[in-house]
């Protein structure tokens, strides 16, 4: 492998970086958005919500486009999008403008992190696709983390809009030297017709699914629209496939899960990021909202694991390339760890300092880093062409889509399970009664002697300040409630990794003749 191709490589894991670091890093501003734009959470919230459906939609397209006009055409594109409406965005002067650039910067995201995947499995060599993959782990695993840092930071030192500005200069950077370094090269032959029922099927099945799992909390789960959303997605869902198998040249070839390893592996995937992203969404909220550390101090914590995450995925990726692990190995180790990354978690307490909780972060962070590069090698190994974009798009998919319902989960158990924690704690306090009274005394001597609180009102802040303890530990242990779920996930994920028997690379020299069609580094 040359110089050339590991620059190639870190550029198009830049320009996935950026695209996924915008997944976190809006979250930040949506207040500063609500008070430019004069308008309601709720309203705000569909620039999140559009992001994410407009990159569902188009990652299926990946297939068809990347043999139409080439893989780095369809990643430029992609990137090229993103970087626009970046720009755009930036000088949004309404909602309605910030959220129609969003769904386009959506698409560029959908088109580029699928395309990425494929481009970086292609020009590195066969006996360096561990390093490609864990390449792109790293992409995968900093972009999300950092962004509420970097977020967070923009906002507090610069001003808001520059968590849009921040995309256009790294994106024209990947853009203009992808084009010069790295050729396009497509296929022969590519007149399959775009394959519109069954992208019309698929594009209204993830759209309803994905509204109704993002506002499921907030509207109800057994309200009117949150059913008829589930029914609608069911339904075309089902249409979906039957057309797919029908049709001449689907959108997506079904065909690819008759292949055991991509099918466990799809399942292992969409199971682990269930509980990774409840894990990673609840984790951000206890850092600020339970514990009241800063943006800048909360990214700071989750700097650490997501940095142990690239560090151990290039070191998974290269153990790999050297055969001192197997694929299977590396997987099922990588869950393991996880598992009791997750059960770690839900020793996380209210009084634990900065560095407790960062070390107890580690095991979490190693456990993504062993995972992924070896799932992604599972998941392609025995594709070229076509199906390997679409095994890249489908896999990319299933990441958004078990992230959705991960965190819709999570969601809904801090929420629900808070009241019966608040009401199990006051029956416990009442059998405690002497211990509380004892406590309330303490607190109004502190209240009287040290805040000087006139007489009259120590009764009812002492009360005060013991209701928002005991709603706080009822918090507390939702959050570890919903810690336990993502352990859950991480141990169901182990069965259909059991199942994965990784397919072996023909021979090495029909593996790079393969990626050689495919793509070439000019120079």
């Amino acid at each position: 492998m040359n110089r050339k191709t590991l620059i190639i490589g870190l550029l198009i894991v830049m320009g996935m970086f950026m695209t996924l670091l915008d997944t976190t890093i809006v979250d930040i501003v949506i207040p500063h958005m609500m008070s430019a734009f004069d308008a309601k959470t709720e309203d705000v919230q569909w620039v999140i919500i559009a992001y994410m459906i407009a990159s569902a939609v188009s990652m299926p397209v990946v297939g068809w486009l990347g043999g139409k006009i080439g893989h780095r055409n369809t990643y430029i594109l992609g990137i090229s999008l993103f970087t626009t409406m970046s720009a755009l965005c930036g000088i949004a002067p309404n909602l309605q403008s910030m959220i129609l650039g969003r769904v386009i910067q959506g698409v560029g995201e959908g088109l580029a992190v699928p395309m990425a995947l494929t481009l970086l499995f292609e020009i590195f060599p066969p006996d360096k696709k561990g390093l490609a993959m864990g390449m792109y782990a790293i992409g995968a695993a900093f972009g999300p983390s950092l962004g509420p840092t970097i977020g967070g930071y923009l906002t507090e030192h610069m001003d808001w809009r520059w968590v849009f500005y921040v995309n256009v200069i790294p994106g024209i950077l990947v853009v203009y030297f992808l084009t010069l370094l790295l050729e396009n090269v497509k296929e022969e032959e590519h007149d399959d017709l775009f394959d519109i029922t069954g992208f019309s099927l698929l594009s209204i099945s993830l759209t309803t699914l994905l509204i109704a799992l993002s506002k499921g909390n907030s509207w109800g789960w057994h309200s009117e629209k949150v059913v008829l959303l589930f029914y609608t997605s069911i339904i075309t869902a089902v249409a979906f496939v039957y057309v797919e198998l029908k049709v001449k040249s689907p959108l997506i070839n079904l065909k690819l899960f008759k292949y055991d390893f991509f099918t466990y592996s799809s399942i292992s995937r969409v199971l682990f990021g269930m509980g990774l992203y409840a894990s990673y969404f609840m984790l951000p909220l206890y850092l600020e909202r339970l514990r009241g550390f800063s943006t800048i101090d909360a990214g700071e914590i989750l700097f650490f694991p997501a940095f142990l995450t690239g560090i151990v995925s290039l070191i998974t990726g290269v153990l790999i390339d050297k055969k001192l692990i197997s694929l299977k190995t590396a997987i099922i180790s990588g869950i393991l760890i996880f598992i009791y990354g997750t059960h770690l978690q839900s020793r996380l307490d209210l009084v634990m300092g900065k560095t407790q909780i960062i070390l107890l972060l580690l095991p979490w962070g190693i456990g993504m880093g062993i995972f992924f590069p070896a799932l992604a090698q599972v998941a392609l190994a025995d594709f070229k062409g076509e199906m390997l974009r679409q095994s890249s798009a489908l896999q990319n998919l299933l990441r958004l889509v078990g992230g959705s319902i991960g965190t819709s989960l999570a969601t809904f158990i801090l929420t629900s399970t808070k009241d019966g924690h608040s009401v199990n704690m006051t029956e416990r306090i009442s059998s405690a009664a002497p211990q509380i009274t004892d406590y309330m005394a303490k607190v109004k001597a502190y209240l009287y002697y040290f805040r000087s609180t006139p007489l009259p009102l120590l009764e009812a802040k002492a009360k005060a300040i013991l209701g928002f303890l005991f709603l706080k530990n009822a918090f507390w242990i939702s959050f570890r409630d919903v810690f336990f779920f993502a352990t859950v996930c991480g141990i169901l994920s182990i069965i259909p990794a059991i199942f994965i028997k990784p397919k072996e690379e023909k021979s090495e020299e029909g593996s790079s003749s393969t990626a050689d069609d495919s793509v070439t580094v000019n120079g």
